[in-house]
């Protein structure tokens, strides 16, 4: 049940000055986007494929109580209510930047509204309709936007651009989206195209669990280009239960675009292949710019229940990504004889000021059985070390504060990120035989959820696109580049019983500790 389906009766019902009004024609994927009942809907693909707009009008109109009437051979639908019908009513839409919220989402959104007689509510930024339901709109530049709206109660959620939000935002974001009203059920609707910082999360949750079936091939003879119909799939049920489905929409398939604005389709066909095959057809199988290609999950992850901790053998250290507003990422690796690396743990939390970062970090070592001498280095962000932090009329950097508060044999990190980054990937190479040198253990859920989700910067393809989760990743590069590259390094020397016994778990002498950390 959509909007195209509605009767005369009802269209009626939106006029201006005694004179029916067209509010939206939509074109088939639009259609089928606006008629789905899934619980997650992704709809898009390529670039000018009406994404926009759909969501604009399904946030307001969907069908949510109706009747039938007419004899048995012709019976037709009846829409008794729609979502923007019930006072209490509330959807937000969400967008990454604000320019893009401000200039482009809301004017689209504000034509379309009018003529239902919504008010724009400039200081909660919202649409008000006249039955008092609400329509916000937001922007999520950063993981402090998103806690603004974690906790509150919406029937609806809408994404622009899913592509340029992290799967945890967005994970976040979702637990808000309830209902008790059975006649108001709660939904989730994304619109995107491939590639950007959620390509690979984006295909994992939809395009491979609803793949698109290729359909009838077209010739489009003023572009000398031919297309494909992509079918959409039934929904699947995910994990958690919840329905989800994947509409494929392209721009061939939006004929008011392709009549009035045929360059947007030569300037589509004009870029390269890679962004050709993603953006004019909707190729989700083109690798979106991954960063860390060599990343495995079958060679780079292992049981955490296979891992016990030996600082007989391995050096243990911590690194630290700083973060308030953005997360502050830590991670704790250990370096055994052979200068393989093992991160066994993290700690991935917002919010925390310096002082009680530190406490964060002293509990986990504690955790392991470990104190300040059993870390061999705290490598840091190295933009702990501003001054920032006003105390006693004194300014005091981050770096202090974790000294102040215990944290021992702290070194900055080398912020070389091209560098850096290379040597990141020396680590992950995967050998003929055995095992890389760097590897998590299964516990390390944020490495392993944020590291293979990084994508290449378009400034700088030796880089990552910072607007991904590179927190970890960030705090890796730091410890990763202190250790240097990964090489066999020289193996223990035999030590006596009794010096064992002498000097306890880690032979003292200098040389033996040159020898055995050799490099």
């Amino acid at each position: 049940m959509s909007l195209i389906d509605l009767p005369d009766s009802d269209k009626n019902a939106y006029t201006e000055d005694g004179v029916q009004q067209i509010l939206f024609s939509p074109f088939p994927k639009q259609a089928m986007f606006l008629a789905s009942e899934a619980d997650e809907v992704l709809f898009g693909g390529a670039r000018g494929s009406g994404k926009t707009q759909a969501l604009i009008i399904d946030a307001a109109l969907k069908p949510r109580k109706w009747h039938y009437e007419g004899n048995q051979l012709d019976m037709k639908p009846v829409v008794d209510k729609y979502s923007i019908d019930y006072p209490e009513y509330r959807a937000i839409i969400i967008r990454r930047r604000y320019d893009d919220l401000i200039k482009n989402f809301i004017p689209e959104a504000q034509k379309i509204y009018s003529k239902l007689g919504a008010v724009w509510r400039e200081k909660p930024k919202s649409f008000t309709f006249p039955s008092g339901a609400k329509i916000f709109m937001a922007y999520c530049d950063c993981r402090a936007d998103v806690d603004k709206y974690i906790g509150g109660n919406y029937h609806y959620l809408g994404v622009e651009e899913l592509n340029q939000f992290p799967e945890s935002w967005i994970r976040d974001l979702g637990g808000s989206v309830r209902s008790v009203n059975p006649e108001l059920k709660p939904y989730k609707r994304y619109t995107t195209n491939p590639g950007g910082v959620g390509h690979l999360w984006i295909k994992r949750k939809f395009i491979d669990k609803c793949p698109p079936k290729i359909g009838k091939e077209h010739y489009e003879e003023k572009f000398n280009l031919s297309w494909n119909e992509l079918i959409p799939s039934p929904p699947v049920q995910d994990e958690e239960g919840n329905t989800i489905q994947y509409i494929p929409a392209l721009v061939f398939e939006n004929p008011v675009l392709v009549k009035q604005d045929p360059r947007y389709v030569r300037y589509l066909k004009s870029l390269d292949e890679t962004k050709r095959r993603m953006w004019l057809f909707g190729d989700w199988d083109v690798m979106g710019g991954a960063f860390f290609e060599e990343f495995s999950a079958f060679h780079h992850i292992i049981d955490a229940r296979d891992f016990s901790l030996d600082t007989y053998t391995g050096r243990v250290y911590r690194v630290v990504d700083y973060g308030t507003t953005n997360p502050f990422a830590v991670a704790f690796f250990v370096v055994d004889i052979d200068g393989y690396v093992t991160v066994f743990d993290e700690i991935y939390e917002t919010g925390l000021v310096p002082s009680e970062q530190a406490r964060r970090i002293k509990e986990k070592t504690a955790r392991w059985g470990l104190t300040e001498d059993d870390i061999y280095a705290t490598i840091v962000d190295p933009s702990m070390k501003v001054k920032s932090h006003e105390y006693l009329n004194t300014l005091h950097s981050s770096l202090d504060i974790y000294i102040e508060n215990g944290i021992e044999h702290i070194v900055l990190g080398n912020n070389d990120r091209v560098q850096g980054w290379a040597t990141f990937r020396e680590y992950l190479k995967v050998p003929e035989e055995g095992r890389p040198y760097l590897v998590f253990t299964s516990n390390c859920k944020n490495c392993i959820e944020t590291i293979p989700s990084l994508v290449r910067s378009d400034k700088n393809p030796e880089d990552v696109n910072t607007e991904g989760e590179d927190h970890l990743a960030d705090a890796l590069r730091y410890g990763l580049m202190y250790i240097d590259r990964p090489r066999p390094r020289a193996k223990e020397p035999d030590v006596p019983d009794w010096q064992k016994r002498l000097f306890g778990k880690k032979p003292k002498s200098s040389f033996t500790i040159n020898n055995v950390w050799a490099g």
